[in-house]
């Protein structure tokens, strides 16, 4: 009798505390669902941006490539010519050799 007794009373402390904690686990996932109410509407405000920044990069991709054959044709670059030739004023410069050489390599440098 006294062991279905205290086979009963450790039952009933199991059942009392095991409700207290589905208390709080249900507390808890009350607490989530919210949470998670928050982040989906975060989420789908995020994707109607990320839309509409999609369509208008690809209104500019558009727009450039309709602009794009102008802007190449303009922006070949000259093939070289050995035969031009440039006179760069020295004026001050530190000069190696005969400033007045027939030939004269000029080193552009920029000391700051």
């Amino acid at each position: 009798m006294s062991r279905t007794f205290k086979i009963t009373g450790i039952l009933s402390l199991l059942f009392i505390f095991s409700c207290s904690d589905l208390e709080k686990i249900s507390q808890q996932m009350e607490t989530i669902k919210g949470n998670q109410e928050i982040i989906l509407a975060k989420q789908k405000d995020l994707d109607s941006k990320l839309a509409s920044l999609q369509v208008a990069v690809k209104n500019v991709g558009a727009a450039s490539k309709a602009a794009a054959p102008k802007n190449n044709q303009n922006k070949k670059r000259k093939t070289a010519n050995p035969n031009v030739s440039h006179k760069i004023d020295i004026g001050n410069s530190v000069v190696m050799g005969n400033p007045d050489a027939k030939v004269v390599l000029t080193k552009f440098t920029d000391f700051q």
